[in-house]
């Protein structure tokens, strides 16, 4: 795994964040997806050998059970990566508590207390330890999820995000005196997940997030590497195990370009020495908060019309695309 054991400096650190959840329950279709989610992540991670942050969502335990959840945890930790909490109200099942929707904001204070510490105590009972890091599903937090954050001692966040036209809820962007970077409230440091100006904001709107679904490889490198040439302390990269599957009457098939998307990025982060990919629990408190919000950092505009060419020729030929890729061993 590739790790440090401080932050390098003249680097710019990046956390790779993966979200792992489900609305049905059935784990095989949306987390696995027959091999082709969660396990090719995990693969993937291994062959390049960088360690990555796995927020697993936990209240569907309530609905579906503790074993699904239990085996992915297993799972995560026996590569050995990070697993932090990660909620949905919308699957929970809890007795006396009204689901309304699946925006935590929407919940008064002491609810969402209550669905956090449930959430804390599924992922011990599932052999997590020692979380200490948050996100809330569409990072729909609020002041009252910072507030709760720190009587029940999680002091990381990840609930930022500039773009909020990708069914981003977040309520606390302004509630951090730095925008886009690291930057500290009270006792919680919140690494947002990064956003960057759109080449494209007639197609795009103003900003376009940090996620393998959402920018292409080379928008991704040459953004990187200007947040390192703009003094970003660091980079939240945000995606699911659904972002590489299409499932359909019980099978699945690799979403050929954000496979091809996250190998180039996986490769690149690898072998360039100025990007210092650390798993989130151990390294965030040891970077300094930057004094001031950095300039926004636009995506290229020739990479951004190659990712939507991307996205079109992909559509057209997917299934001829995926038929290699399908073959492979972890299916």
């Amino acid at each position: 795994m590739r790790r440090t054991a401080g932050v390098l400096k003249n680097c710019l650190v990046v956390f790779l964040t993966i979200d792992v959840e489900t609305y049905t329950g059935d784990y095989t279709s949306d987390v696995d997806g027959h091999g082709k989610g969660l396990p090719y992540i995990l693969e993937k991670l291994n062959e390049f050998k960088i360690g990555a942050t796995f927020f697993v969502e936990a209240l569907a335990a309530t609905r579906w059970g503790i074993e699904p959840i239990r085996d992915i945890c297993v799972l995560i930790m026996d590569f050995g990566h990070d697993i932090q909490l990660h909620i949905h109200p919308k699957v929970s099942k809890i007795d006396k508590i009204r689901i309304i929707d699946d925006k935590l904001w929407n919940y008064n204070k002491d609810t969402q207390k209550r669905f956090i510490e449930m959430g804390l105590e599924i992922l011990l009972k599932c052999g997590v330890q020692n979380v200490v890091a948050f996100r809330a599903g569409d990072l729909a937090a609020n002041i009252d999820t910072l507030a709760v954050m720190e009587e029940v001692g999680l002091y990381l966040s990840s609930n930022r995000d500039l773009d909020m036209k990708s069914s981003i809820h977040t309520r606390i962007n302004d509630h951090f005196p730095i925008k886009n970077d690291i930057s500290k409230r009270g006792n919680i440091l919140d690494m947002p997940v990064t956003a960057f100006r759109s080449a494209l904001p007639f197609l795009d709107g103003r900003y376009r997030h940090f996620e393998i679904s959402a920018l292409g490889a080379g928008e991704m490198k040459t953004a990187l590497l200007q947040m390192l040439k703009t003094g970003y302390r660091c980079a939240v990269v945000l995606t699911h195990p659904g972002e590489f599957f299409r499932s359909s009457e019980g099978k699945s098939e690799f979403i050929e370009k954000n496979c091809r998307r996250f190998e180039t990025l996986l490769k690149y982060l690898h072998c360039e020495p100025e990007m210092n990919v650390l798993r989130l629990k151990e390294h965030s408190p040891t970077i300094v908060v930057p004094e001031k919000s950095p300039s926004d950092v636009w995506l290229s505009l020739p990479c951004s019309f190659i990712r939507v060419f991307e996205q079109s020729f992909d559509r057209i030929f997917k299934k001829r695309k995926a038929a290699k890729r399908n073959a492979l061993p972890w299916k």
